[in-house]
């Protein structure tokens, strides 16, 4: 019922949906890409432009009970840091691996190389 609600909602104001998740929206608005993800009762807004997420929070404030949290540090299990003077976002799922491990009783497991080569750059395209 709530997610009916939010889905009609968000698609008003201009959002598309991505196909491969329902639950990850999107928005352009000239060079400015906003992505809204939720999950359970939690959203995530990310931007490449500042001032447009204000609008956001503002229009979404208006028809949902909400309180905003800030820049999001930690969500998913993953770790989110920022270099916002070189535009760098890192994510880190150290902790999240680590509590596996220990919950399996495989905290003491090898390292294995990566199927893939260090460094290699992947693009949406």
């Amino acid at each position: 019922m709530w997610y009916q609600k939010f889905d009609t909602f968000i698609h008003g104001i201009g959002f598309a949906r991505r196909k491969a998740d329902h639950f990850v929206y999107f928005k352009l608005i000239g060079d400015c890409v906003i992505y809204l993800v939720l999950y359970v009762d939690d959203m995530l807004l990310i931007r490449n432009v500042k001032e447009i997420i204000q609008d956001l929070k503002t229009q979404l404030s208006s028809k949902f009970d909400m309180k905003d949290l800030g820049a999001a540090n930690y969500i998913l299990g993953m770790e989110i840091k920022r270099d916002q003077t070189k535009r760098k976002l890192w994510f880190n799922h150290r902790n999240y691996v680590e509590t596996i491990l220990q919950r399996f009783n495989m905290q003491d497991s090898k390292l294995v190389k990566v199927p893939i080569p260090i460094g290699v750059k992947l693009y949406l395209e």
